[in-house]
């Protein structure tokens, strides 16, 4: 078998020296964990990595689960693999064109635990909003607005991972006629919608509501 050239020094390994079963044991460890981290440290050098996506690539270049195990908890020592944030830089990354709802639900099949998803993914519903109109705008583009298209937009957005309140205020709004009942506090959302009467694609009635 082949050792890392600084396993043999760290070891204190020479030619000709007796060496018993358990030093060959942690020599043969020690290599394979130095080559496995280089591996691993390349694969990082594409893109950020979940813990669970780096246990199955080196899994799958046959490396022992003590290696793997100790290959990661290195690379977590380093920060090399953080799933808080990474969760948190994949939401900021996705929130553009995607739902909270997907965002979560992808985040999860990568092996990031649901405490640490819902801690670290929380998108204002404001912003939500904006980015299911954007993406409701394109869709509709040169399309007739009947209840065929809006049922399709409709599945289109739940299937983006945006919640059913958010997507039927997109398809309200989008059939030109929208009510819209707010407090004091939450006047805010009156910019979202604001940009359709500007257009001229909206009509609106809007109703305040002083909070007690």
């Amino acid at each position: 078998f082949a050792l890392e050239m600084l396993t043999v020094m760290k070891l204190g390994l020479k030619i000709g020296k007796d060496v018993d079963t358990e030093t060959i044991k942690s020599a043969v460890l020690d290599s394979e964990t130095s080559v496995a981290f280089g591996k691993a440290v390349d694969y990082l050098a594409r893109a950020m990595k979940t813990t669970k996506q780096m246990r199955e690539y080196l899994t799958k270049k046959v490396y022992s689960a003590e290696v793997v195990d100790a290959v990661i908890q290195k690379l977590q020592g380093y920060k090399y693999l953080d799933d808080q944030t990474y969760a948190r830089m994949y939401a900021e990354q996705s929130k553009s064109h995607k739902g909270q709802r997907r965002i979560k639900q992808e985040l999860i099949n990568k092996g990031i635990s649901h405490a640490e998803v819902d801690d670290q993914v929380q998108i204002d519903t404001e912003d939500q909003l904006a980015t299911a109109t954007t993406l409701a705008e394109k869709y509709l583009k040169n399309k007739p607005r009947d209840l065929k298209i809006m049922q399709k937009l409709q599945r289109f957005l739940l299937y983006r991972g945006f919640d059913f309140d958010i997507v039927n205020t997109i398809i309200t709004i989008m059939m030109n006629i929208v009510v819209v009942v707010v407090t004091i506090t939450g006047m805010s959302i009156i910019t979202t919608l604001m940009r359709f009467l500007q257009a001229g694609a909206l009509k609106l009635r809007l109703n305040l509501r002083m909070r007690a």
